[in-house]
């Protein structure tokens, strides 16, 4: 080198040859090529477990010249003598090892206990996770893949900080979860939007085994490229690709479901003596005799004294789950293939109640020349949902409802009288069926080029088919009474279908150009640039007709034209975006990024059409810094970052801003001779003065890694939107319902912590993750708005707080009613006593509050994973630590319009039992039967979510077999929960009259084949 310089030429390496020149001139218009000498070398990279690890980086040091491991980790390179060989995998410890003389060199990398190293992605691209400025989530394959849910979206149920997902039913095809990231930010649409391969769709029809990555962009610097549809936090969804070699996986559960909750309803004996105790409490005579109720216990049971356990006789005690994926990994040099299939069946626990779901994912990428690639993404998916016509809701109500000492069924087979032609199982099982069938279909084109290097462009066309079919065949169920011959009630009058047809077209066109380059080693600047053009067609038909005589034919043609009707509409919307980022980092140590994203939405009128969505961003590494490195063995990584932006809300409907014609049907049609008239009517207001919902969101982050073991992220925000619409009073003299108006304004205050530990004992590897979030929700500005009802919004309070009467306890003597306020009816010892709030001695609505609030604060999540010589076992933990629930209606109240009571409610008042959980049992009286705290329960819980052990057979032990991975394992989801909500009921759905489907605990074995 000495003497190059002296002689004042350089060198150029390109490829495996060597190019000399001069400083400013090229010595000669020839090439000068220099010869090295190459030889062959070859190797495995495998992990702890002996499994091949596809994708590693094999890397000659000092060079840019290296491979990539195949599916098996294998991989074989040309490389000089005495060369330095870098082997690197995201997750692993990067290992450098001298060759030598070896033509073999096989690699065991160690698990990275650190996580600074790795890739995230993040709005059009990735960045490593040391250099972000915004706060993601991110979560791996490896905590998705084994988790047996029906809907993908409760795979991320307590696993990152800053997101609560809430499951309000356990219904198959209906289990999915809502997801809320940092709070409910907005009183219309708070669902956060959810692109998968950069197409927007739903998290639920993707199966965890397609899943790459997911990242969640929770503060506006992450999510503001995304722009009008960002305001409630984006998930990015990364699906598999392919990678050299072929490689066959196979993943399998199967297992039954049971209710983690179920309330326990009297028997026979049991409702006719607390009925009768209710009766005589408001000055009835009793509605059972002595000498009938004695008759009945010793008749019992039978068709003329029937003790019906109506859960029992409805409900089966488990249902079957099973899910099945075969993937299929293939590729050279030039092209790759990923192919998934999976196949999801979940049955239900009542009659007619399943959900089945069919995946096809095919993922290609072809490199057509060394500077363009062409990818091709294919998804097929099909799910059909079964429920009983009338709706489960329907069974869990009468279920629950209907007294014991009513026949269910008949000894001869029959259907007894129900409770007045409600019967939960023969509608149940022969009231007809309600399916909806959906068929989907998403098709990715991107082709990528290198223009130069760092220089890239991207284009990219998505669209997506949405087919889904929805048919609902009430049939005719008859009951009859005790005698089992004389029929009684015949449910409904007439049978009738209806019948639905919807297709959506959407097109999604994006075109971007990236730019990345280090200069002078220590700036490092990344430009990205992009247009997307998107839009939207939904078509829908339907059809109703009555009376089928021949009900097995359940078809349209099949039915009276009598009282048929029809309907249809379309609609469109459109959303043309332009969008850029600019980011900059000085030797990754000061890190810098700015956001920004012009929407033009088709929802708004012209000349608010448009809006624009800023974000900035910086960090600090402060473990960079010098004055650190006295502690580098002790601080791996210290950073200080913040936020700010703005991110929009466009879903407040289609057209809100327009004023439109009702057609036909209704107040608007007229009377001519006797003969009814289609007519036309304008019946609410338009503002075209409407825009966005905007969403201000400021952030602060510290994260550090202590010891290369012990990562911690803590976070607080302020997430403040504001031009809310709201519909505000006019004068009732218009005569028209009123206009949306940007009027509202809400504010979400919170913190996160999320800490994970790694380390390893001898050959015990174990990891503990904890992550903590609370966030405040308050209403600042609704212009006065004081709605009423269970829960309501008024400002100073969370959205959808409870609203009812402060309860003072129960009543304990005469005296006490007489000196209190007039409240409800007929009031006596034992009845709940309210606050009289305004002091005017009368109990009326000016004396009702807000009383608490069904929003989680304090969510909370905990996992240990520990694995031994190929035992693995992991245990996962998720709750709410402050919620409130509510129930009402039948779902608590005793004998409520007459229905029966639970096994809880003999926990009565009485003069001898006075310090009750329960209100004296009084027939239809309104006074217990008021919204109130009486009613409202602690909604706060802790869930085993998840426990898992499992086994993994050596390599050795299968190679016989030709394969190359085998894993085992018993999973339990939901086993238990430690709550103070109501007995028998989920403290997760908890607002409701008891009529919905339980939650479920999902007991499972499960399979990992890798050939």
């Amino acid at each position: 080198m000495d003497i190059a310089v002296a002689a004042g030429i350089k060198f150029k390496q390109v490829d495996n040859s060597i190019y000399v020149a001069n400083g400013t001139n090229v010595v000669s218009s020839q090439k000068i090529e220099i010869t090295i000498e190459e030889r062959p070398i070859k190797g495995r990279v495998v992990d702890s477990k002996g499994l091949g690890i596809p994708g590693a980086t094999v890397l000659i040091q000092g060079t840019n010249m290296g491979t990539a491991t195949d599916i098996d980790g294998n991989f074989s390179l040309d490389i000089p003598d005495n060369a330095v060989l870098i082997f690197s995998f995201i997750g692993y410890e990067q290992q450098v090892i001298s060759v030598g003389n070896q033509s073999e060199v096989n690699v065991t990398m160690a698990e990275d206990l650190s996580s600074l190293d790795e890739i995230v992605v993040v709005g059009y691209g990735t960045q490593k996770k040391v250099n972000l400025t915004g706060a993601v989530s991110s979560i791996t394959s490896k905590e998705l893949v084994n988790q047996p849910v029906g809907q993908t979206s409760m795979a991320l149920q307590g696993i990152a900080a800053g997101v609560t997902v809430t499951q309000r039913s356990g219904q198959p095809g209906s289990d999915g979860g809502s997801i809320r990231i940092r709070g409910v930010g907005t009183l219309g649409d708070s669902n956060p939007l959810v692109m998968v391969d950069g197409v927007e769709t739903s998290l639920n029809n993707v199966d965890p085994n397609e899943i790459e990555s997911i990242s969640i962009l929770k503060d506006a610097s992450s999510a503001a490229i995304y722009g009008a549809r960002a305001a409630n936090g984006v998930v990015l969804i990364t699906t598999k690709r392919g990678v050299e070699g072929v490689r066959v996986n196979y993943n399998m559960y199967a297992g039954f479901q049971v209710p983690t909750q179920l309330p326990k309803i009297v028997g026979a004996i049991d409702h006719m003596e607390m009925a009768n105790e209710a009766f005589t409490n408001i000055g009835n005579d009793p509605q059972y005799t002595d000498d009938f109720i004695n008759a009945y216990k010793a008749g019992m049971p039978s068709d003329q004294y029937p003790d019906t356990d109506w859960q029992g006789i409805t409900m089966a005690n488990s249902a079957f789950m099973q899910n099945h994926n075969l993937s299929v990994n293939a590729g050279s040099e030039k092209s790759k293939l990923f192919a998934s299939v999976s196949y999801l069946e979940q049955e239900g626990i009542i009659p007619n109640t399943s959900f089945n779901r069919f995946n096809l994912r095919l993922n290609s990428d072809i490199n057509v020349s060394e500077r363009l690639t062409l990818s091709t993404d294919i998804f097929l998916r099909r799910a059909l949902q079964t429920q009983p016509s009338s709706g489960t809701g329907y069974v869990f109500h009468w279920m629950r409802r209907i007294p014991s000492n009513e026949v269910g069924i008949l000894s001869n087979g029959l259907y007894g009288e129900g409770w007045n032609g409600d019967h939960p199982l023969a509608r149940a099982k022969d009231g007809g069926l309600n399916t909806n069938e959906s068929l989907d279909a998403i098709l990715n084109f991107r082709l990528k080029y290198k223009i130069t290097e760092g220089l890239n462009a991207e284009v990219m066309y998505a669209p997506k088919f949405w087919n889904p079919h929805n048919k609902s065949f009430s049939n005719i169920t008859q009951t009859y009474a005790r005698d089992g011959v004389t029929p009684t009630h015949f449910v409904p009058q007439r049978n009738s279908l209806s019948e639905s047809f919807n297709r959506e077209w959407y097109n999604n066109i994006r075109a971007i150009v990236t730019y990345d380059k280090t200069f002078n080693d220590v700036h490092t600047l990344g430009i990205t640039a992009g247009y997307q053009q998107e839009d939207q067609t939904n078509l829908w038909i339907s059809a109703y007709r009555e009376v089928f005589p021949l009900p097995q034919y359940e078809q349209i043609n099949a039915g009276n034209r009598a009282n048929e009707r029809t309907g249809g509409a379309a609609s469109h919307w459109a959303l043309q975006s332009v969008f850029g980022r600019v980011a900059y980092n000085f030797d990754e140590r000061y890190l810098l990024e700015g956001n920004v994203r012009r929407d033009a939405s088709s929802r708004f009128a012209e000349g608010n059409r448009s809006g624009i969505f800023p974000s900035f961003s910086a960090g600090w590494r402060i473990s960079e810094e010098s004055f650190m490195q006295d502690y580098s063995g002790l601080i791996d990584q210290l950073k200080l970052r913040a936020s700010w932006g703005q991110l929009g809300n466009q879903n407040i409907g289609l057209y809100p801003f327009a004023a439109f014609m009702a057609l036909g049907g209704g107040s608007q049609d007229y009377s001519f001779g006797g003969l009814n008239a289609p007519g036309a009517a304008l019946n609410s207001m338009a503002n075209s003065s409407i825009k966005w919902e905007t969403t201000e969101t400021t952030d602060i982050g510290l994260e550090f890694n202590l010891w290369g073991k012990l990562d911690v992220s803590a976070d607080y925000y302020v997430r403040r939107t504001k031009d809310i619409l709201l519909a505000l009073n006019i004068p009732q003299t218009i005569g028209l319902s009123a206009p949306f108006q940007n009027a509202g304004e809400v504010v979400n205050k919170g913190y996160e912590l999320m800490v994970n530990y790694r380390n390893k004992v001898g050959e015990l590897n174990y990891s503990i993750m904890l992550n903590y979030s609370d966030v405040k929700n308050e209403i600042v500005d609704i212009r006065g708005i004081e709605n009423t009802g269970l829960t309501v919004n008024r400002e100073g309070y969370p959205i959808g707080s409870f609203f009812g009467y402060v309860d003072e306890g129960l009543f304990q003597s005469q005296e006490e009613v007489d000196n209190h306020a007039d409240q409800f009816g007929n009031i006596a010892p034992g009845d709940i006593k309210y606050k009289d709030a305004d002091g005017d001695g009368m109990i009326n609505d000016r004396d009702l509050a807000v009383i608490g609030s069904p929003i989680p604060r304090h969510t909370f999540g905990a996992r240990l994973n520990a694995d031994y010589k190929g035992f693995d076992f992991s245990i996962f933990l998720q709750g709410v630590g402050k919620a409130d629930g509510y129930l009402y209606g039948q779902g608590i109240m005793p004998f409520y319009e007459g229905g029966t009571v639970q096994e809880q409610h003999k926990d009565h008042w009485t003069p001898t039992n006075t310090d009750a959980a329960y209100p004296r049992l009084a027939w239809n009286q309104t006074n217990n039967e008021q919204n109130s705290s009486f009613w409202m329960r602690n909604a706060a819980y802790l869930r085993g979510q998840n426990i898992q052990v499992g086994y993994s057979f050596t390599e050795a032990a299968l190679a016989p077999l030709n394969i190359q991975g085998l894993r085992i394992y018993l999973s339990g989801r939901n086993l238990f929960t430690i709550h103070n909500f109501y007995e028998g009921y989920d403290p997760e759905a908890p607002v409701s009259n008891g009529g919905w489907y339980p939650q479920m605990a999902t007991y499972t074995m499960g399979l990992n084949v890798n050939f």
